[in-house]
């Protein structure tokens, strides 16, 4: 699933290029990706155009001109693909592609495929597929004072100034059970999964498995610093790709050459280059860390 610094990649690109383009036409080829109505979702979108796009936890939403907002979110296997193409170019292997989420380079290619399940046809002939292989993702529309009540599960947003030091040391007052259970909670801080997770706990120096209550405050503000940093890479870095996400242009997300931990069982730790990365299952998760600098 797309964490934080991939969403995020994905709003950003699409905010470049869907914004102010009045929508013609939309396409459900398979109703029960939309939540509530399909025809008021096609009726909804067709005439209008968004103002803006941005990222709230994992959910992509989508502020159209007429007030209501599209919420979407990708899931396991879901992926947005913008393509417009170039007039000037005859070869239709060189159409101007845009993607987002999972999905493989077949899956950007005679659009719309088996797995697209909803088309967007712009005014300028662009147009933004959706794609989802496991079919888990869905699309919504609802009124913006609706938004607080969709998201009501979903907890502080770690880029922002209002994460705080002191804020975070409230989030864990009281907290039983392991850091590294907590961080992957969305209820308390949104984003932060498997991947991010496990090279903040490596970049604190921090053992996934410790209990909470038994870490110090100098432990405490390295793993909020930590979340910071980590998160405010990827982002930079548009985000991380093993086979299968792609950014808003395309591309793979390149934050894959600074992992430190993750997905590297077995290999000798880049820091301390004397302990080996260990995984082992912990929260449902495979977690990674080092047996010898983390503590």
């Amino acid at each position: 699933m797309p964490e934080l610094p991939e969403v995020e990649t994905i709003a950003n690109d699409l905010q470049k290029r869907v914004v102010d383009q009045k929508i013609l036409q939309v396409k459900i080829f398979l109703p029960k990706i939309i939540k509530g109505s399909a025809k008021q979702f096609v009726d909804t979108l067709q005439k209008n155009h968004f103002t803006n796009v941005r990222r709230r936890a994992k959910f992509l939403i989508f502020t159209l001109a007429s007030g209501q907002l599209m919420l979407v979110h990708l899931r396991m296997t879901g992926q947005l693909i913008y393509q417009k193409r170039d007039s000037n170019v005859k070869d239709k292997n060189k159409e101007s592609v845009v993607a987002g989420g999972h999905g493989e380079k077949k899956d950007l290619e005679n659009l719309p495929g088996k797995h697209t399940h909803l088309m967007i046809t712009f005014i300028d002939g662009s147009q933004l597929f959706y794609n989802d292989l496991r079919r888990f993702g869905f699309l919504q529309i609802i009124k913006p004072e609706n938004l607080n009540q969709e998201l009501r599960n979903f907890g502080q947003e770690p880029l922002t100034n209002d994460f705080t030091l002191e804020m975070f040391h409230a989030m864990l007052a009281d907290r039983k059970g392991k850091i590294k259970t907590f961080l992957l909670n969305q209820k308390y801080l949104v984003g932060l999964g498997n991947i991010y997770t496990d090279e903040v706990l490596f970049d604190a120096r921090v053992l996934p498995d410790r209990i909470i209550h038994s870490l110090s405050e100098q432990e405490l503000k390295k793993i909020y610093l930590a979340i910071k940093n980590v998160l405010h890479d990827a982002v930079l870095h548009r985000g991380t790709t093993f086979n299968d996400y792609r950014d808003a242009n395309g591309r793979k997300g390149n934050f894959l050459s600074k992992l430190k931990v993750y997905s590297r069982s077995g290999e000798k730790c880049l820091r301390c280059r004397q302990g080996m990365i260990q995984k082992k299952k912990m929260a449902g998760r495979g977690t990674s860390y080092c047996e010898h600098c983390q503590v």
